[in-house]
């Protein structure tokens, strides 16, 4: 029997033909692989994104920490973000974060925002543009993407019967088959008749979660316009998508979402900046496509920015629905219920982890001092130095660099309520801010940092007082972020309390803990004193990244059984030499945490593991931590040289470079081998600059990420 659904869709693709109705030429679009992968697999799950709030809707950095977040949140449900853009020509469907952060940084008068209509003039000129809601629609509908979230869509405008201006979002919606998450209609439109259009075109329309049918204003919660229907949840709106389909229907879904009630504008507040904002661009001469970006940064500087804090949350919190509802099609069109109730029963966290990293630990401002002659001692003589401040701590060190190189972080610490403090939040996303503590208690961090002319950092003197704000009640109010993260970095300057609580909340969620020892006087904190916590630590820690001194006296506290030399790395006559040193002590550290990684300084890195090389640390399809199965009784040691630099003006930051750059790869799903090479060449970038953290790193078309290290061997 043939299924009617199958005649109506034929018809459908009939009645395409005879209109001159064509999906786009994919010689003209660029996939990125996770997106291709998942429309193969799991195409429900992809969620589409628009790039217009990124390159004219909002400011940056706002934009780029707005754009970051959103992809975050859908993954954290489970989904696959796909953000639209067009770039030198090509149309990219899902953006890289190195993408995300050229797109926010663009010109916006060399960047398009682009519709229908501007397609071929952006593409045929080689241009960038920004995907407004007709854009993305268009592009998401012809690669078979049916979900979009945004902020909010276009409309009839209010002085329609002089201009007659209705947005091509609307066109757009009444022709492609594709579900469109929003907070409504702009506020600066005429809603009822925008509503009335879409009817017209025989455009579902819907609140989500409104019994009243309240129709959204973008910035309010209510725009005083009704919606023919209420959706109460996702699986709700599930069966209406799945329905929908299944008839064939060629218009698409709008879902209208409320702004969350805590972000909310008040509506008279709201109308009174919009009508101000009005009349200021009929003043100027504003008309078209140039309306709406003009008015949504005038109503945001008469509001005092609160419009843009209540875009940020509103746009968040669609993309939100928006995957949860992609996930109840996708189980509900493949029969998986029954995987949705036992997922609901062993816990509630995400199937799909997010991948991004959160770090705890301290923030400093380093004063660093270079002696300009050749030798000094400590012995009170007075010598020539340079100086030179930027921030540092080892968590926030790791923190901003993973932020340079891979788009996205979160970051756990305590700061003064002072300059210094604000300099340190202003270097990372702004979401971080939220689980930064500023505190009136303690000045921010700081450290003074003796260097010789060699660049070698030979004594640290600091006040660290700050760091005692973080408590055990901040972890557990941050718990989300670790239940969310795919790797929690913590480093030693944390009190022991703060380690007890980071590791039962990881040993809860299932996550794995990478421990810095940071200074080895303070390397083996979680596994001397308190027997509870260095039993937690034994079972939540699986990766931890010791210098040679750091080793010394985590394999001491771990009862290494023989002696331990105290010869300094400086000392041993060759690599070989040295090596022979660091694998006992390796491979007996090793074969207590899955994954060690001895930094060697200026002679490179040991990997001890219990597996091949070729096992990826983290899954790369859903981002979880892999537990290697062990093939070798111990962990046997690699070692891989680093690279050669002929002039280098700071080591100090180089170990937490290494770091970054390694999670970065690892948290990809790369293979041991990369994620070291991507390590190096981070800690290369470092070595080559004055601060902690390189100024500028690279992205994933480096050859770092496609190569094995040289000097690679096994010992």
């Amino acid at each position: 029997m043939i299924r009617v659904s199958s005649i109506i869709r034929q018809s459908v693709r009939c009645f395409d033909s005879l209109l001159g109705v064509r999906s786009i030429s994919t010689s003209l679009i660029d996939i990125s692989p996770e997106v291709q992968s998942a429309l193969k697999c799991t195409p429900n799950r992809v969620v589409a994104l628009e790039s217009t709030i990124i390159t004219h809707g909002m400011p940056y950095p706002e934009n780029l920490d707005t754009a970051l977040a959103v992809e975050d949140i859908v993954r954290q449900e489970g989904a696959i973000p796909a953000t639209i853009a067009i770039m030198d020509g090509r149309i990219k469907v899902g953006l890289g974060a190195e993408q995300l952060h050229s797109l926010a940084k663009a010109n916006r008068d060399e960047t398009i925002k682009m519709s229908r209509r501007d397609m071929a003039y952006v593409v045929a000129s080689g241009r960038q543009g920004g995907t407004t809601v007709a854009g993305t629609l268009l592009v998401a509908n012809s690669v078979g993407i049916r979900m979009f979230a945004t902020g909010g869509i276009g409309g009839v405008h209010r002085d329609f019967a002089q201009t007659m201006d209705i947005s091509a979002d609307l066109i757009e919606l009444g022709r492609c088959p594709v579900t469109v998450v929003c907070s409504g209609v702009k506020s600066i439109l005429d809603i009822p008749r925008t509503l009335e259009y879409l009817e017209t075109n025989g455009v579902f329309v819907s609140t989500f979660g409104c019994e009243n049918r309240e129709f959204p204003a973008f910035y309010t919660r209510s725009s005083g316009s009704k919606a023919p229907y209420n959706l109460s949840d996702a699986m709700e709106a599930a069966k209406v998508l799945h329905v929908n389909r299944e008839l064939g229907l060629l218009s698409g879904i709008l879902i209208g979402v409320p702004i969350p009630e805590q972000c909310a504008m008040n509506r008279s507040e709201m109308d009174a900046a919009i009508e101000q904002a009005l009349q200021k661009a009929s003043k100027e001469g504003i008309q078209g496509k140039e309306v709406t970006p003009f008015i949504l940064a005038a109503v945001s500087q008469l509001t005092k920015g609160k419009s843009l804090d209540a875009n940020m949350a509103l746009i968040k919190n669609n993309a939100r629905v928006a995957a949860k509802i992609a996930v109840e099609l996708d189980r509900l069109q493949n029969g998986n219920d029954k995987e949705r109730v036992s997922i609901s029963k062993q816990s509630s966290e995400p199937e799909t982890i997010s991948r991004t990293p959160l770090c705890i630990g301290g923030s400093v401002i380093d004063i660093s001092l270079t002696v300009l002659e050749d030798s000094f001692e400590l012995n009170g003589g007075t010598y020539h130095a340079e100086q030179y401040s930027s921030a540092g701590g080892v968590a926030r060190n790791i923190a901003e660099a993973i932020y340079k190189m891979y788009g996205n972080v979160h970051l756990i610490t305590a700061v003064g309520n002072d300059r210094n403090g604000e300099y340190i939040r202003q270097l990372l996303p702004k979401h971080c801010d939220s689980s930064i503590i500023k505190t009136n208690d303690y000045a921010t961090c700081n450290f003074s940092l003796l260097h010789d002319r060699q660049g070698d950092c030979r004594i640290i003197v600091g006040d660290m007082n700050a760091i005692q704000a973080i408590d055990p009640k901040w972890i557990k109010k941050n718990r989300h972020l670790i239940q969310q993260s795919p790797l929690i970095i913590i480093d030693a300057n944390i009190s022991e309390a703060v380690m007890q609580t980071i590791f039962n909340e990881c040993l809860r969620y299932n996550r794995p803990v990478f421990f810095e020892p940071t200074d080895m006087r303070i390397a083996a904190k979680p596994f001397i004193g308190d027997p509870a916590l260095a039993t937690s630590a034994l079972q939540a820690i699986r990766f931890s990244s010791p210098n040679l001194e750091e080793l010394r006296q985590l394999a001491k506290a771990l009862k290494y059984p023989h002696p331990i030399s105290a010869t300094p790395m400086e000392a041993f006559q060759s690599v070989d030499e040295l090596l022979g040193e660091v694998k006992p002590l390796g491979e007996f550290v090793g074969q207590i945490f899955d994954n060690l990684l001895v930094t060697l300084g200026k002679h490179g890195v040991a990997i001890f593991r219990r597996c091949s090389d070729t096992v990826p640390f983290f899954d790369p399809v859903t981002g979880s931590y892999q537990q290697p199965e062990p093939n070798q009784s111990v962990a046997q040691g690699r070692f891989y040289e680093a690279h050669v630099h002929p002039k280098i003006v700071n080591v100090s930051g180089a170990g937490d470079s290494f770091t970054s750059g390694f999670i970065v790869a690892a948290i990809a799903g790369m293979p041991e081998p990369v994620c070291v090479s991507v390590g190096l060449e981070a800690a290369s970038c470092a070595l080559l600059t004055r601060g902690a953290v390189a100024d500028r790193y690279f992205d994933k078309t480096h050859p770092c990420w496609n190569a094995k290290p040289v000097g690679y061997k096994t010992f």
